[in-house]
């Protein structure tokens, strides 16, 4: 769940109040910043949790808050695509409650799945080493098995999937589903890393120099 606040103090309120507590913190860059420390103090979370927004500070400001821990950034009016995936990256390295084994980044990739020989146009709304998300198209149930086909740059990708849940009729643009990778070759192992890197890249912080 996503609550917004004003301040810390707010932000807790709201924790206690949805009987939750804070895993990852979006905060201003562009506002005199609190220290990093007191600041993850405050919200009870590690400094690699904070999450600054905003325009892009001056490379010493990055050069402070990467010193200070601050991992992942969301610079000059980020889609909603990658907003999903600093949150999920924070979670996935920070909470202990989460259960997935791989980091999963949003995409818009079309795909096709093919199940017993029938096939369908579907779009991959994110992936991991593990499985994906895909959005329209769907055909089969849970527990189903199929392949999952995609392009990236020159290289093809045939995927054997099983689905682990889906939403909507089968076919609809709405429908949504989550599908397991039962094998993953190492020539499609290494096009999903390049593709999480690609993505993930554009959102680490890297250590900038501090005097320019």
């Amino acid at each position: 769940e996503v609550h917004y606040a004003n301040d810390i103090d707010e932000a807790q309120m709201l924790a206690r109040a949805s009987k939750g507590r804070i895993n990852a913190v979006l905060f201003s860059a562009s506002d005199a910043l609190t220290p990093v420390r007191d600041m993850a103090a405050r919200f009870g979370v590690s400094p690699a949790a904070l999450i600054p927004t905003g325009r892009r500070p001056a490379d010493r400001v990055i050069a402070a808050l990467f010193f200070h821990g601050v991992r992942w950034h969301l610079w000059d009016d980020p889609p909603d695509e990658s907003i999903r995936l600093v949150i999920s990256s924070v979670l996935f390295e920070q909470d202990p409650l989460e259960i997935r084994f791989h980091r999963r980044v949003p995409t818009r990739i079309a795909a096709q799945i093919e199940i017993d020989g029938a096939k369908s146009d579907t779009t991959i709304r994110d992936i991991s080493l593990g499985g994906a998300c895909l959005l329209g198209g769907v055909l089969g149930s849970e527990g189903d098995q199929g392949f999952l086909y995609f392009s990236n740059a020159e290289d093809e990708i045939r995927l054997p999937i099983q689905f682990a849940w889906t939403v909507g009729d089968a076919n609809e643009n709405s429908s949504v589903a989550g599908v397991t990778f039962i094998e993953v070759s190492p020539d499609a192992g290494a096009v999903i890393d390049r593709l999480l890197e690609a993505v993930i890249a554009r959102h680490r912080i890297e250590r900038p120099n501090p005097e320019t």
